[in-house]
């Protein structure tokens, strides 16, 4: 990158130098053509040369402005400590969904609360860095996974079915109960899944359908999928 950042430079330079030659020659020979050639091709190098160096600034002022626009709107997509996408993201999300079937698997860390009070939060914390990337491994290419709030994760799957969903959900769930949290507790989840259309007309739906799910995996003891049946 820095060597094609040379070239440009060069460029850059080059053609304002030559344009100053350029406009020199132009000078001599319309002004006064018969004297002074060296002058005006000094003097017009000289002003290629300002030009090169007031165009480079600028150029360089744009792409550093360009750069920290692009990382203030991730740092606004995404949450600071997971790096997925947050719940504003989320909520941004689904409401340009189409109505192509798609599910919603709602993940909430067992016994998260008791962890972080018995290990600390700076535990707590590296322990849920370590589970959102689990998760993000186990999904699929163009799923999407957020932080909805706490130890609570979103994982929206697009063109899903719910058997697919339960699938992937499945893999989510190994993943995280397989972390080596060594020399801490182990780490389980229970999730909730639910699907467009099949458990609701709207996105308001999905969300609760699969956060009722959740409730229910959470009621069977933990560490397991269930899915929304209704």
């Amino acid at each position: 990158m820095w060597k094609n950042k040379k070239h440009v430079k060069f460029f850059i330079f080059i053609s304002n130098l030559m344009l100053g030659v350029i406009y020199g020659l132009a000078c001599n020979y319309l002004i006064m053509p018969h004297n002074q050639l060296v002058y005006f091709i000094l003097t017009g190098a000289f002003f290629g040369l300002i030009n090169y160096f007031a165009f480079y600034k600028i150029l360089e002022k744009y792409i550093s402005l360009k750069r920290y626009n692009i990382e203030l709107n991730q740092k606004l997509k995404t949450d600071k400590l997971t790096g997925l996408f947050n719940r504003r993201t989320f909520e941004k999300d689904t409401k340009i969904l189409n109505n192509k079937c798609y599910s919603i698997i709602f993940i909430d860390i067992d016994n998260f609360r008791e962890f972080n009070n018995k290990f600390g939060h700076k535990i707590g914390d590296s322990t849920l860095k370590k589970v959102s990337q689990a998760i993000q491994n186990s999904v699929r290419d163009g799923d999407k996974v957020y932080r909805y709030g706490g130890e609570e994760i979103v994982v929206l799957l697009k063109d899903c079915n719910k058997k697919r969903a339960l699938t992937i959900s499945e893999r989510i769930r190994l993943q995280i109960s397989q972390l080596d949290n060594s020399p801490y507790s182990e780490i389980t989840a229970s999730l909730g899944v639910a699907t467009y259309p099949e458990d609701g007309n709207h996105i308001q739906d999905i969300i609760e359908a699969s956060d009722i799910a959740l409730l229910s995996a959470k009621d069977r003891g933990k560490n397991c999928t269930i899915l929304y049946m209704g």
